[in-house]
C-alpha cells in the first residue's frame, strides 16, 4: 500500500478522532484502512486531500459537506447518511473550548443570531433561494400533490402519493372545518396542493400564499385548469405573510401553515404568532405544522448556506410560548416520529436519483447533484433518533382565538 506524505497526514488525524462506528478509507482496489471500533454505524470513503481535511477539522460544518459537494472525496459504501452518522458520534460537540475551531464556531453563532433577524425583502430572496429553483426540478421527485413536506406514513401507506394524502386529511381533520362557508388561510402554501385538497373535500373557501414566484404560477396554473366551478373560492397571493394579514384582519375561521415555520426566523417566532391570531376571528382555529429540534441550537451553516438562508427549526417550547405570548390558546399537540420524515426524504432521494440525469445540465450541474445529495442525506440523519442521529420529529401544533366554540 502507497500513500504519499499528506495522506498518511489525514489518515492520521482520523484515526485519532474515529474512536466509534466504523469508517472505512479506500486507498485503491486492494487496500482499505479501519478506523472505529467494528461496530455501526458504518460507511466507508476516498481519502479526501489534505486541505479538504483542513477544512473539516477547523469547521466540520460547513467543511465536511462543501468537501463533498466539490468531489473532494467519494463515498464507496453505505448511504451518505451513515458516513454523516459516524462522524457525528465522533466529532458532534464541535471543538475544544480553545482555539482556532471554538473561535470559529462563535462567528457562525453570531452570523447566525444576525441572520435571524427576517425582514420582508430578505423572507422574499431567501424562499427564492431554494423554492424557484426550478419547477423541472420539483416535479421530478415530489407526489403530483407537489407536497413538500413529511408524509406521514405510520398507519400504513405503501406508496409516498398515499402517505402524502394521510398527511393531507389528517391536517385537514384537525382543522374541524365542520360548517359550511368557512374560510381558510394556508399560510406558506407552496404549489397549492393542501390548499386545493381542503377545497374539494370541505367546500371551504381556500387562499394560499407564498413568497415563491414559482410556486405561486404553479399554483395558480393548477387552479385554472380545475375550470370555472371548482376553482371558485380557491385563490393564490404572492405576499408576505405579514403583509397579508394587514389587509385581511379577522377574516378567517381557520388557519393552516405546513412546513413554512421553520422559514419564520427565531426572531419572528412572536410576529408570525401575532399576525396569525390577527387572520383569525374570535373562535377561530389554527393548525401549525413544523419540524422539532430536541433542543434549541442554531441551525447548521451548511443548510443556511446553501439550502435554506436564514432557516430555523424551533424547540417545543419554542412554539409554544410565542403562541401564548400572542394570546392564541393550545388546544392540541401531536407528535409524529421522525422515521416518518426519513422516509419521506429516502423516498425523494430515491426518486430524484431516478431522474438526475435527466436534469438540464446548464442549471443543474454535478456539483449541485452532489449538494442535493448531501441535504436529503444530511436530513435524513437528521430524523435519526438513534445515537448519532439527530432526533427531530414532527409537530402538529393546534391553537385557537379565545371565543372558539368547543361543541
Amino acid at each position: 500500500m502507497s500513500l504519499d506524505w499528506t495522506q498518511k497526514k489525514v489518515l492520521d488525524f482520523f484515526r485519532e478522532h474515529v474512536t466509534r462506528g466504523t469508517l472505512i478509507f479506500r486507498v485503491d482496489d486492494k487496500h482499505e484502512v479501519v478506523l472505529g471500533d467494528g461496530q455501526e454505524p458504518k460507511a466507508a470513503m476516498t481519502i479526501p486531500d489534505w486541505a479538504n481535511t483542513l477544512k473539516m477539522a477547523l469547521s466540520p460544518d460547513p467543511g465536511f459537506g462543501e468537501a463533498f459537494m466539490r468531489s473532494g472525496f467519494d463515498l464507496v459504501s453505505g448511504e451518505l447518511e451513515d458516513l454523516i452518522k459516524v462522524l457525528r458520534l465522533n466529532f458532534e460537540g464541535g471543538h475544544s473550548a480553545n482555539g482556532f475551531g471554538s473561535f470559529i464556531e462563535k462567528l457562525q453563532a453570531l452570523k447566525f443570531q444576525i441572520a435571524q433577524f427576517t425582514s420582508i425583502k430578505a423572507a422574499s430572496r431567501r424562499v427564492r433561494h431554494h423554492y424557484d429553483i426550478g419547477n423541472d426540478l420539483y416535479t421530478r421527485f415530489l407526489d403530483p400533490d407537489m407536497q413538500y413536506s413529511c408524509a406521514f406514513w405510520d398507519d400504513g401507506a405503501q406508496t409516498l402519493e398515499e402517505a402524502q394524502h394521510r398527511k393531507m386529511s389528517l391536517t385537514t381533520q384537525r382543522l374541524k372545518i365542520n360548517e359550511p362557508g368557512l374560510r381558510v388561510v394556508d399560510i406558506g402554501c407552496g404549489w397549492g396542493g393542501l390548499s386545493r385538497f381542503i377545497r374539494r373535500e370541505t367546500g371551504a373557501e381556500v387562499h394560499g400564499i407564498t413568497l415563491s414566484t414559482e410556486q405561486y404560477n404553479w399554483a395558480q396554473q393548477q387552479r385554472l385548469e380545475l375550470g370555472d366551478n371548482a376553482s371558485r373560492g380557491l385563490d393564490y397571493h404572492l405576499l408576505d405573510y405579514r403583509v397579508f394579514s394587514q389587509a385581511n384582519a379577522g377574516k378567517y375561521d381557520r388557519v393552516v401553515s405546513v412546513g413554512m415555520f421553520e422559514h419564520v426566523g427565531r426572531h419572528q417566532f412572536k410576529t408570525y404568532f401575532e399576525k396569525v391570531g390577527e387572520l383569525l376571528k374570535t373562535g377561530g382555529r389554527a393548525v401549525i405544522h413544523t419540524i422539532i429540534k430536541p433542543r434549541a441550537e442554531f441551525t447548521s451553516p451548511w443548510i443556511d448556506r446553501y439550502i435554506f438562508p436564514g432557516g430555523y427549526i424551533p424547540a417545543v417550547h419554542e412554539v409554544i410560548e410565542a403562541a401564548e405570548h400572542a394570546s392564541l390558546m393550545v388546544d392540541a399537540s401531536h407528535f409524529h416520529p421522525g422515521r416518518n420524515y426519513a422516509k419521506t426524504l429516502m423516498a425523494w432521494r430515491d426518486r430524484f436519483r431516478d431522474v438526475a440525469d435527466q436534469l438540464d445540465p446548464e442549471k443543474y450541474d454535478t456539483e449541485f447533484k452532489r449538494m442535493w445529495e448531501f441535504y436529503l442525506a444530511g436530513c435524513i440523519n437528521a430524523f435519526d433518533e438513534a445515537e448519532g442521529g439527530g432526533g427531530m420529529r414532527v409537530g402538529q401544533f393546534v391553537f385557537t382565538k379565545p371565543g372558539f366554540d368547543y361543541a
